[in-house]
């Protein structure tokens, strides 16, 4: 139960019992002796019958639900001291003289008078003495947090209740001074006096009078805002506003590159916070660095005269000047933190916004507010405060393409805003075609006096020289991010700091760093101004040659039917490799493919198609990196034509064919295996042919085309006979999984057990296991299931030790269907699920349908022959897209087993004859078989 004595006993209970409630409340949890609380109710000349009336006023607490106990010397209030509001009171003033943030401070204090509701009933002038000092601290609180305004009623009620309390009287004088009534704030001063002679017979003391000659000379105040003005578009930064106005003061550091918006976050935190400094606000441009002091001096009315010749002079009177007052100060432009230490108030009631290009240290006790760019949204909403609704909402696609273009700086979004609204007809797709040349982009973020161009142009004169040829490196390099892989080649560290500093970089994780598109653009400009060409192309050569160094070492062997074609012109491997590959390369694939690009920008061809082909066997073929693949290999692709270099065009065009064939795009990699060839041949290239002829063989094996695959294949293999093992190994698997498919079963066995030994003595595990897996389907196409499974189990574990995901989802399809042969579904269907979902991982169209009719077959054992239909129906214009007749006619097949098991005989008839005309006219196995399938599925009750 709450008790409430600071006002009208609560609980509610008759005049004497509430008064020994209030004071035991008063010593709530301690016993008061009977003589006390006699002494106190009945005062000197208690009634004969006090301990008697005592009892029974303590007896109708208690039937009241009061818990107050009787004690051998007395009686206790039994409660808990935070249930007694006069307590709750007592702990947040005490709270609120530990805080040291002064918004807390004076919720603390304000929720403590609010407890308060009239006169205590007991002790009632000890009580208000606590009550008016809290009062006092939070007046305090409440004006150093500018809320001067609000203050003022509440001010003239407590002047009201202790008309005597000169500290009072000086705070709403304070109040109203700073809300302009300064006629109002000296009538309060001649009312204080009056009542002080009146009462009291002295005058007010000192500090009141001093208060009063400082609301007298303090009439030009309101002159003294000397901000810019602010920007009625202002947008985004609220957690950084949040920080500046919730401060109570002290010395901000706004830091950002050029462009992010620092002064105009200054600005509008300085215009938001005017009526909490009341004496000044102020701005100093120090860009332009001479005459700071005796501008901030002049701003606080310092005549012209008293301002002393020397600095240290003017600072010491500026800390004077300012002492004891509420000013905002913004220093704008700081360069250094030797301009601005003279400039700082020695005053704790100031505040002092600086901005700031350059990350500096040095600075006793400020507070970091870093700036980055807009979000996307921001940015875009920037934009339409600027233009209005109408023309971005009709465009908002175009305007997100304006905000992207301009990298989200505020000065470039405010730079397009101001030149679409002075062209009222332009749409806004204009503008995002003339941006998005990067070679013009800075010259159309030009506005009147606003220009990205130059704001970087004055940062980057500021430095040294060793310092700028760094950043016009890191400009003509032309990537989003340079790790340090890169940058340990190209760069010394201290001066990458130097750049961090200048805010001309950022640093992102671990020895990162990273260039905004916009000034990656001006130093690139720059690059392309003041160094040679020869230097500039040096420059991406050796950072080529740096990732070569690493990735060159993370290369692995696969089984593709385009083996490596180029050695490493000499290229040193890295001793320090990535711990985790798969995550090294998911970071840094997007950056090394730029690298290829813009080595073959720059016509660096054979370095590029170097890296290209390189990342092949490190990444991109390993994990089915298809774009990044098409991507570098189009660009070196492209620089090779201009060199001339027919045999590095026909390595590429081989490992575009191989990317177009993992793609399952059958025709184009055919298109890009033939040119290839055929230049091969002109060289008189032998392995650069047999490795084209390869491509061509396995193309032409998965159209069925058997004949013209295994002339190429044959020829694939005399040609690297004993001079490439793996290429020869993987011509062999070809020709063996044709022979499989023929129905040749001892002419495989022969050839994919040689092919397994040469990969065997090649030291390919993949090769090995993708070998061990067509013997096994041999073996399981003619039953027998047990040897079947020994050399695909054994497949599937040295699958796993290679780490190749997408061959393992193929190795775990061909077991599982072994289990589903022999009637084992749990452990299979987890096999299939599993495939499946690897194979949709990587985007792998061919193995995702191979999965999906693996589960239509499994669907079929189990006896859910209507899902069995929706999976393999769905699954006919799939092979269609693939180009695949073998598999379509496989799937149909056993989409007629389905349709036999629900007894549509005319819909297993129409499947059968389909697929049996296909597996006619390509030769295989199947159509051997054809005769057994009405027998085989018939319906159960027919079958009985």
């Amino acid at each position: 139960m709450e008790v409430r004595i600071l006002g009208p006993v609560e609980p509610s209970v008759p005049p004497k019992p509430a008064q020994i409630l209030a004071v035991l409340a008063v010593e709530c949890g301690k016993i008061v002796p009977v003589e006390r609380l006699i002494d106190l109710i009945w005062g000197e000349e208690p009634p004969p019958q006090a301990r008697k009336s005592l009892q029974v006023h303590i007896s109708s607490l208690r039937r009241a639900g009061l818990p107050v106990e009787h004690r051998a010397a007395g009686y206790v209030l039994s409660a808990e001291p935070e249930s007694v509001d006069l307590h709750a009171f007592r702990k947040l003033v005490g709270r609120a003289g530990d805080e040291a943030d002064l918004k807390v401070k004076a919720d603390l204090l304000g929720q403590a008078l609010q407890l308060w509701r009239g006169t205590p009933v007991v002790f009632a002038q000890t009580l208000d003495v606590q009550r008016l000092a809290a009062a006092e601290a939070w007046v305090d609180a409440e004006l150093a947090l500018g809320r001067h305004a609000g203050l003022i009623d509440r001010l003239g009620a407590f002047v009201a209740e202790y008309p005597l309390a000169e500290r009072l009287r000086g705070q709403l004088m304070t109040a109203l001074a700073r809300t302009g009534r300064r006629a109002d704030a000296m009538r309060v001063f001649r009312e204080t006096r009056k009542v002080l002679v009146d009462e009291l017979g002295v005058e007010p003391g000192e500090q009141l009078q001093q208060l009063y000659r400082d609301v007298l000379e303090g009439s030009r105040d309101s002159r003294r805002n000397y901000l810019p003005r602010d920007a009625g578009d202002f947008t985004g930064r609220d957690r950084e506003l949040g920080r500046l106005l919730d401060s109570d003061g002290g010395v901000w550091w706004i830091e950002g590159p050029a462009g992010v918006g620092k002064s105009a976050l200054a600005v509008h935190a300085a215009h938001r916070l005017a009526d909490r400094y009341p004496d000044g606000q102020l701005f100093v441009d120090l860009h332009s660095p001479s005459g700071a002091l005796d501008a901030l001096l002049r701003a606080m009315d310092v005549p012209s005269e008293r301002i002393p010749e020397s600095a240290e002079e003017r600072a010491a009177l500026w800390r004077a000047r300012v002492s004891g007052r509420r000013v905002v100060i913004v220093l704008d432009g700081v360069t250094s933190v030797s301009q601005v230490r003279p400039l700082l108030p020695g005053s704790p009631g100031c505040l002092t916004l600086i901005t700031s290009r350059s990350r500096l240290c040095g600075l006793e006790g400020v507070r970091r507010v870093p700036l980055d760019v807009l979000s996307s949204d921001e940015a875009v909403t920037l934009l339409q405060r600027i233009l209005g609704d109408d023309r971005v909402s009709a465009e908002p696609d175009q305007a997100q393409e304006v905000a992207r273009l301009c990298g989200y700086l505020p000065l470039a979004v405010r730079i397009t805003g101001a030149k679409l609204a002075g062209r009222a007809h332009w749409p806004v797709s204009k503008l995002v075609r003339r941006l998005s040349d990067e070679r013009s982009r800075l010259d159309e973020l030009v506005a009147d006096d606003l220009a990205v161009r130059a704001g970087l142009e004055l940062t980057y004169r500021a430095l040294d020289e060793n310092v700028r040829r760094a950043y016009r490196i890191f400009g003509f390099l032309g990537l989003p991010e340079v790790p340090s892989f890169l940058w340990m080649h190209l760069l010394d560290e201290d001066v990458l700091d130097q750049l961090v500093d200048a805010r001309l970089l950022d640093v992102i994780g671990s020895a990162r760093y990273r260039m905004h598109e916009l000034v990656r653009l001006h130093a690139r400009e720059l690059a392309e101004a003041e160094d040679q060409q020869q230097e500039r192309e040096d420059v991406v050569r050796r950072a080529v040659v740096a990732a070569l160094s690493t990735v060159d070492g993370l290369t692995e062997q696969l089984f593709l039917a385009v083996p490596r074609m180029q050695d490493s012109l000499g290229v040193v491997t890295s001793a320090a490799r990535p711990t985790d590959k798969d995550a090294w390369f998911a970071r840094e694939e997007s950056l090394l493919t730029r690298l290829v690009e813009r080595a073959a920008e720059l016509g660096l061809a054979e370095i590029a198609s170097q890296l290209a082909e390189v990342l092949v066997f490190a990444w991109f073929g390993l994990r089915n990196r298809y774009e990044a693949w098409e991507r570098t290999h189009t660009a070196a692709l492209e620089a090779v034509w201009r060199t001339g270099d027919v045999r590095l065009e026909a390595v590429l065009r081989c490992s575009l064919g191989q990317m177009h064939y993992k793609r399952d795009n059958l025709a184009q990699a055919r298109s890009w295996f033939d040119t290839a060839q055929t230049l091969f041949v002109d060289l008189g290239d032998k392995r650069g042919e047999a490795v084209a002829m390869n491509g061509i063989g396995m193309v032409c094996r998965d159209l069925g085309q058997y004949p013209c695959a295994l002339e190429a294949l044959g020829r694939a293999r005399e040609l690297l006979e004993s001079q490439d093992l793996e290429g020869e190994a993987h011509a062999l698997y070809g020709i063996g999984s044709i022979k499989r498919e023929l129905g040749d079963d001892a002419g495989a066995f022969d050839v994919l057990r040689l092919a397994e030994t040469i990969y065997r003595r090649a030291r390919s595990r993949r090769g090995e296991a993708l070998a061990a897996r067509g013997i096994g389907l041999v073996h399981r196409a003619r039953g027998e299931l047990d040897l079947a499974e020994d050399h695909i189990r054994r497949a599937h574990e040295m699958v796993a030790g290679t780490g190749d995901e997408l061959l393992g989802c193929y190795t775990a399809q061909a077991w599982a269907k072994v289990l589903l042969r022999r009637g084992f579904l749990d452990p299979a269907a987890e096999l299939i699920q599993q495939a499946l979902d690897g194979c949709r991982d990587v985007g792998d169209r061919f193995g995702e349908a191979l999965m999906r009719r693996t589960l239509g077959e499994w669907r079929l054992a189990a006896g859910d022959h209507a899902g069995a239909r929706v999976v393999l129906t769905d699954l006919l214009p799939v092979w269609n897209d693939l180009s695949l007749p073998l598999w379509r006619a496989r799937t149909l097949r056993d989409l007629g087993a389905v349709h036999a098991r629900l007894g549509d005989v005319e819909g297993a008839d129409r499947s059968w004859r389909e697929a049996a005309g296909v597996f006619t006219r390509l030769g295989t196995r199947e159509m051997g078989e054809v005769h057994q399938w009405p027998a085989q599925w018939a319906p159960p009750a027919l079958s009985r």
